[in-house]
């Protein structure tokens, strides 16, 4: 049941996050709304829903965007991966599993949107150096980051919700 909520959920993140969140962008930075639902849904579900979650919300995010197709699915795949490989690991997920899979995660999909947008031709040539990578770091990442910090608990709490019913629901008609 998590795979049909994707669409429609993900959906609305990305129409704000193309409409809306430009508006509240402060210093370049604005919070990435299908990011944080995806590691929200894969921190307490299986693989296949994750991965599910992370390639409907990446092809959503880069229809809505400049990005050419493809762009954004690549990192939240691979954030996806990890955060399988992290939960193996767990007994539970606590808030500052939370803050840290965020702030990693916000980087890793970042600068892998930028390095793709860098060799397709998209992104400004790294020929500017040091001085760009600072730049695109201090300018657009780590605002990233603070929203995304914002957010995570009350996206993580609606997620969680909506979770729960479901399983409430499958325990149910079962």
């Amino acid at each position: 049941m998590g795979n049909f909520l994707s669409l429609p959920i993900l959906a609305l993140a990305a129409a704000l996050q193309a409409s809306v969140m430009p508006q509240i962008s402060i210093l370049g930075g604005q919070p990435d709304l299908v990011f944080l639902l995806v590691i929200s849904w894969a921190l307490n579900t299986p693989l296949e829903q994750g991965i599910t979650w992370a390639f409907v919300g990446g092809i959503l995010k880069d229809l809505l965007s400049a990005a050419p197709l493809g762009t954004s699915t690549f990192g939240l795949v691979i954030i996806v991966f990890g955060i399988h490989t992290m939960r193996q690991q767990l007994y539970s997920v606590g808030i500052f599993t939370l803050i840290w899979v965020t702030v990693l995660g916000t980087f890793f999909q970042q600068i892998t949107v930028m390095l793709l947008l860098t060799v397709i031709g998209g992104f400004p040539p790294a020929a500017a150096g040091f001085n760009a990578l600072f730049q695109t770091i201090t300018i657009i990442i780590l605002p990233a980051v603070f929203y995304n910090l914002i957010l995570i608990l009350p996206i993580y709490a609606f997620i969680r919700r909506i979770q729960r019913r479901l399983e409430r629901r499958s325990r149910f008609l079962l």
